[in-house]
């Protein structure tokens, strides 16, 4: 017995087989439809690695325009692989310090300064098999990306300065080394046209229970599947080290790989019906029977 040689769609479509995909449908609006479909099928991953921005001298970018005053602040984000990453940098009004909340981004090698000059350092040291990689502070740090995508997820770390904090104390007393029960957390939370669609957690310390993971040293994924189709993510924070002026243990972590995959259009489909229905139609006014 001879067997028919194996074709891929396209081909079948094309050559028109005793057994379209689609009988009656013309050899043209088989072929389009064939396009369309693969094209939605075809879903690109795109991967934030930070390496197509341009790090300054000082080895980390944090939003410093250059040249405000006490009290003044700019909120503008800075862009990477597509995604919009959130940062506002000020000058405090009555004691003239710089500050910055959301993402910046570094180069910075550093694991063994404690002191709160290396904030912008990743505890393993450098990015996650790269040079340049993001961080992540305080609460007001979030991610919009360019369209809604489901996001697999990203490289995350602690910075050698929580990293520290958690494991020796802080320098200046103001958090006490993590003990037994200890732990802390980034809470992801995912959005779509300003409507919640998820969560997802990770604990960059957990000393709770009697095997724990302790204080996580090096790079690993934080798996952010369960938030869905979104267009962004805001990040928070929490900790068992908090007193009345909140959280004790310093609000960073490190990024690195975020995955995201675009999610095609709903029209895709919609394309491909009418064009079949069209079809189905003219064949019906044109008395498409067979001779």
């Amino acid at each position: 017995m001879i067997r028919s040689p194996v074709r891929s769609f396209p081909e079948t479509l094309a050559m028109g087989t005793k057994m379209p995909l689609f009988p009656g449908v013309p050899l043209v609006v088989r072929l389009v439809c064939a396009v369309v479909v693969i094209g939605a099928a075809t879903v690109r991953a795109d991967v934030v690695t930070f390496e197509d921005l341009s790090v300054p001298p000082s080895g980390y970018f944090n939003g410093d325009p250059g040249g405000l005053s006490p009290g003044q602040s700019v909120n503008v984000p800075w862009t990477s692989g597509g995604a919009s990453f959130a940062n506002t940098f000020g000058v405090d009004a009555d004691f003239a310090f710089p500050y910055w909340i959301g993402f910046a981004y570094s180069d910075v090698v550093n694991t063994t300064d404690p002191d709160f000059g290396n904030q912008y350092a990743s505890y393993p040291g450098g990015g996650f098999g790269s040079t340049t990689y993001g961080v992540a502070y305080a609460d007001g740090a979030a991610v919009t990306l360019p369209v809604p995508a489901t996001v697999a997820g990203f490289m995350i770390a602690n910075t050698t300065y929580s990293a520290l904090t958690m494991l020796d104390g802080d320098p200046y007393g103001f958090s006490l080394p993590l003990g037994p029960g200890g732990w802390f957390r980034v809470t992801a939370s995912g959005s779509l046209g300003g409507a919640a669609t998820g969560t997802a957690e990770y604990y960059l310390a957990d000393l709770r229970g009697g095997s724990t993971p302790g204080v996580l040293a090096t790079w690993d994924w934080f798996d952010l599947s369960p938030l869905g189709t979104v267009d962004t993510i805001s990040f928070t924070f929490a900790g068992s080290d908090a007193g009345v002026f909140g959280l004790n243990t310093p609000a960073y972590f490190a990024m690195d790989d975020l995955t995201f995959a675009p999610v095609p259009e709903p029209s895709t489909g919609a394309i491909v019906a009418s064009l079949v229905f069209a079809a189905a139609a003219v064949r019906r006014r044109s008395g498409g029977r067979a001779a």
